[in-house]
C-alpha cells in the first residue's frame, strides 16, 4: 500500500530512476535519497550555512555510493574482513534501494523509517537473514539510527558506520575537540600506527584517517570562519572515525573535485575493527548518531 506523505514531505527524483524525499518543515530542510537510505542534505532553520557536505560531482545512480551526505556502511566497515575482492567496500546498505515504511511530521520534525529487504543481490554478499531499518528524526537536530536484528539461528558479526560528511568554510578553519586522551589507530600511516591524542584540539594539515577507540563521548567541530560548532553525539558505538582525504587522495577520487577536501570533514559513529559486534540470534543492535548545530557569537 502506498505511503501517504504529509504536506511537509514531497516525493521527488534526484536523477532518472532515483527517488528521494524532500522535507521542508518549520524546523529544517532536508533531502533523503531512497538509494542507500542516504541523507544528502539537512539544515536546521537557525543556521544559514550548509551542515551536510555533498560533492557537486556525486554519482546519483542505482548501485553506486553517493560521495557526501551520510552513507550507511553495513554490515562491515571499510573492506570486507575476509574477501575484499568479492564484496563492495563498506557493505551493501549504501548502494541498495530501500523501502519507505512510514513518514510523519511531529512538532516541526520529520520522522521517517526506511527498511532494506533481502534480495538475491544482497544475499550474495550478506549470508545471513536480517531485519535492517534506518530511522531518521530531522528537525532542529538530526538523529539517524541504523537498527539491525539478527534473524539467523547462529551468531553473526556486525560492523558498520554512519559516515557523516560535515560542511566547512575551509579545512584550515576547522578544529575538533572531545578526543583528547583517546587512543587511536592511524590508518593513513604506512604501516598503520597506534597513538594517543594528547592535544586538546585536533587540527588538519595532511591526510587524516583515524579510528578512535574506547570512547562514547561526543566530538565537536569548531569552524572559526562560520562561527559555529557542530556537536556529533553517538550511541551503540565505541569507535569514532575522523577522515579527510587531503590533496593526493582527493585527486584520486573521481566523484570529488580536487580542491573539495578543503570543504568537509567526516566524523563517523562506527563499529570498526575490534568494535565489531557479535549479535546472538534474535538480538538487535542500534548504531546511532545525532548532530546539533550551535551558532557562536
Amino acid at each position: 500500500m502506498p505511503i501517504t506523505l504529509p504536506d511537509e514531505i514531497t516525493a521527488i527524483a534526484l536523477a532518472d530512476d532515483y527517488p528521494a524525499l524532500q522535507i521542508e518543515t518549520a524546523d529544517c530542510s532536508a533531502t533523503l535519497a531512497l538509494n542507500g537510505a542516504h541523507l544528502t542534505h539537512w539544515q536546521p532553520s537557525h543556521t544559514d550555512r550548509p551542515v551536510i557536505y555533498l560533492s557537486p560531482t556525486a554519482i546519483l545512480q542505482q548501485g553506486k555510493a553517493i560521495r557526501g551526505g551520510v552513507p550507511l556502511c553495513w554490515p562491515w566497515f571499510n573492506a570486507h574482513p575476509t574477501d575484499p575482492d568479492s564484496h563492495p567496500s563498506h557493505g551493501v546498505a549504501r548502494i541498495e534501494r530501500w523501502d519507505l515504511v512510514s513518514a510523519t511530521v511531529e512538532d516541526g520534525s520529520a520522522i521517517i523509517e526506511l527498511e532494506l529487504k533481502a534480495s538475491p543481490g544482497i544475499e550474495a554478499h550478506v549470508p545471513f537473514p536480517f531485519q535492517l531499518k534506518a530511522l531518521f528524526n530531522l528537525g532542529q537536530t538530526c538523529s539517524i539510527v541504523l537498527e539491525t536484528t539478527n534473524l539467523a539461528k547462529e551468531n553473526i558479526a556486525l560492523g558498520g558506520a554512519l559516515h557523516s560528511y560535515f560542511s566547512l568554510s575551509h579545512i584550515d578553519n576547522a578544529t575538533v575537540t572531545g578526543l583528547q586522551h583517546t587512543p587511536y589507530l592511524d590508518t593513513a600511516a604506512r604501516p598503520e600506527k597506534s597513538a594517543v591524542q594528547t592535544e586538546r584540539e585536533l587540527r588538519f594539515q595532511a591526510e587524516t584517517d583515524r579510528i578512535y577507540y574506547g570512547s562514547d563521548l561526543p566530538a565537536r567541530i569548531h569552524d572559526a570562519e562560520w562561527k559555529r560548532s557542530i556537536v556529533v553525539e553517538k550511541a551503540g558505538s565505541l569507535t569514532s572515525v575522523v577522515w579527510n582525504p587531503w590533496i593526493e587522495k582527493a585527486a584520486s577520487l573521481g566523484d570529488l573535485p580536487d580542491a573539495d577536501y578543503q570543504r568537509f570533514l567526516c566524523i563517523e559513529a562506527a563499529n570498526a575493527r575490534h568494535d565489531t559486534r557479535i549479535l546472538a540470534p534474535g538480538s538487535t543492535h542500534r548504531l546511532e548518531t545525532r548532530f546539533i548545530v550551535e551558532n557562536l557569537s
